[in-house]
């Protein structure tokens, strides 16, 4: 019985009074510590000054001008008549060749053909793709973290099955040191288990430090500081039989063909006429009126129509491009469905193999628990030495430990094909 409560305490003394970090909790942290997270509101705040830049264009413009030149000629009346120059020479002066002018200027957009409301809308798909393209980035980024958080979570089930087998081995050293102190067996013999003993150590040393590495990355990750003995639990994921595949590339896509459309309303809108209201009043030398050489006020009102009907095809070659672009999204997409699609009924397989093995598995335990507790009635009886029983039940729990290994590659597996299909793990709630 002090046996079996020893193997007890050893089992449960590496999570006793130390910190445990769950799958769920990791990627909370990630994603509120990940600094690209403030770029979707650098972006929307982007999409926000550009609205008001572009609202701008419904404002008039208004400007000031001025003017001074001096020209070689000018508009004059000249007629070889006497009588003519004798009575209208005051009504046709000749203008001076130095001119002034300052004015002000104004523009109204009445109508712009929806150009700008084109550009909001490609101001908005482009802000859509982008805050796309962070959370992408950002499943990445998780993605990531859980094969950190996994491979942790095996390096620590490792510890715990080599730790036991090092238990086991001292308790037969422990045995054969008495043994070779009443001669009954050589020192070399024991020697060898000494030797076994530190090749075991330099085993844990290693799973050691490399378990420490990926604790000290999922603290980088989530931006925390976790301890040494911090505990990793194992998630119990649900496997996501749903077809329908949610990938973060899918969205990306979609938002960026959207863009493309955005762009074909803004050449559309490019070819529809463009009416503006203008006006304009100054004061200079000459005004309107071309026959007063004298400084007056004058000013002008009026619309006018602005309109290329023929560009050269500019717009039909532009609308090819943004066509090809569409292809080439499509084409991406594709793409991509063909290597996820192969790539998650790999996973898919995978899972199923590993289900067939947990079988096999308990099979084995329940052997194993069999032939331990055989054993245990033959020490009862002193049939056989304690370091004999030790061996089996070392077996048997080394086996238990397998177990809970192989049923931790099966729980990432699940999360791995889940995530392949864009689901991320979430922790059950009961």
């Amino acid at each position: 019985m002090k046996i079996i409560i020893s193997i007890i305490s050893l089992l449960i003394s590496s999570v006793i009074f130390s910190q445990t970090l769950s799958l769920d909790q990791c990627l909370q942290l990630a994603e509120e510590n990940y600094p690209i997270i403030d770029k979707i509101e650098l972006l929307k705040k982007n999409q926000e000054l550009n609205n008001k830049i572009a609202n701008i264009a419904y404002y008039p413009s208004i400007s000031v001008n001025a003017s001074a030149t001096w020209q070689s000629d000018v508009t004059k009346i000249e007629i070889d008549n006497p009588w003519f120059t004798s009575f209208f020479q005051d009504a046709f002066p000749v203008l001076s060749k130095d001119q002034y002018k300052i004015f002000a200027e104004f523009s109204q957009a009445i109508w712009d053909g929806g150009v700008n409301l084109a550009q909001k809308e490609i101001e908005k798909a482009v802000i859509e793709a982008g805050i796309s393209q962070v959370e992408l980035e950002l499943f990445n980024h998780k993605e990531r973290l859980v094969n950190i958080f996994f491979a942790g979570l095996g390096l620590q089930k490792q510890s715990e099955i080599l730790d036991l087998k090092k238990w086991q081995l001292e308790e037969v050293i422990s045995e054969m040191r008495s043994l070779v102190d009443n001669q009954v067996v050589t020192k070399t013999q024991l020697d060898e288990l000494l030797a076994e003993k530190l090749i075991l150590e330099q085993k844990i040393i290693e799973v050691h430090y490399e378990e420490q590495y990926y604790l000290n990355m999922l603290g980088v990750y989530c931006a925390s500081k976790f301890a040494e003995n911090t505990n990793l639990l194992v998630p119990t994921p649900q496997l996501n039989l749903d077809k329908n595949i949610s990938r973060p590339e899918l969205t990306l896509f979609q938002l960026q063909s959207n863009q493309i459309q955005a762009n074909k309303h803004l050449i559309k809108s490019s070819k529809m006429p463009h009416i503006y209201a203008f006006g304009q009043a100054g004061y200079g030398r000459p005004g309107l009126d071309m026959f007063k050489n004298d400084f007056s006020p004058y000013a002008i009102v009026g619309a006018k129509i602005v309109w290329t009907p023929w560009q050269w095809n500019k717009t039909k070659f532009q609308t090819q491009i943004l066509d090809v672009k569409s292809g080439i999204i499509e084409n991406t997409k594709e793409i991509f469905m063909i290597n996820q699609n192969a790539a998650i009924q790999a996973q898919f397989m995978k899972i199923e193999k590993l289900r067939e093995i947990s079988k096999t598995d308990l099979e084995i335990l329940e052997l194993r628990e069999a032939i331990t507790k055989n054993y245990l009635a033959q020490l009862n009886g002193q049939v056989i030495r304690s370091s004999e029983y030790l061996i089996v039940l070392n077996e048997e729990n080394s086996q238990r430990l397998q177990n809970e290994l192989h049923q931790l590659i099966l729980y990432e597996a699940i999360v791995k094909y889940n995530l392949l299909k864009g689901e991320l793990y979430k922790m059950s709630k009961f």
